[in-house]
């Protein structure tokens, strides 16, 4: 049985330290799939397309990912495809604690869901994609 795995987020851009969280986790899962999902809280700086686009050229050496779109509950996707495990990464404790929170909920909402925690290399503690608009907004 093939083993698939959705990495779901805003990736309002797609970093490098999102890459690595991806590679990692191909190296457990048969395929990988890049969800680039909608989030009511978060006002993104770059169309889903433009996620996308970002998502897929990071990865294009990456055979067994794919990137989609998705504007829904994640819960939704992962049911309507059969797929069981979601993928997220945590770079400090306080994420991990909402991370739990949240993979429990999805749990509850579709028994037998598992989430699988890659923590953040060190050299990737202090990146976000917030931090990396910032940079892009000041040409860096």
């Amino acid at each position: 049985m093939e083993r698939i795995a959705v990495f779901a987020g805003s990736f309002d851009p797609f970093t490098v330290a999102h890459k690595d969280v991806a590679e990692r986790a191909c190296a457990i899962f048969d395929k990988l799939i890049i969800l680039i999902a909608s989030n009511v809280s978060k006002k993104t700086h770059f169309s889903s397309e433009e996620r996308a686009d970002i998502a897929k050229e990071a990865m294009q050496d990456s055979p067994q990912v794919s990137v989609e779109i998705w504007d829904g509950l994640i819960i939704d996707y992962l049911r309507d495809n059969n797929i069981n495990f979601l993928v997220r990464g945590v770079r400090r404790a306080s994420d991990l604690e909402q991370e739990q929170a949240l993979a429990w909920n999805n749990a509850k909402l579709l028994p037998g869901t598992e989430t699988i925690f890659f923590s953040a290399k060190p050299e990737y503690l202090s990146m976000s994609s917030s931090f990396v608009r910032e940079l892009a907004a000041f040409g860096v």
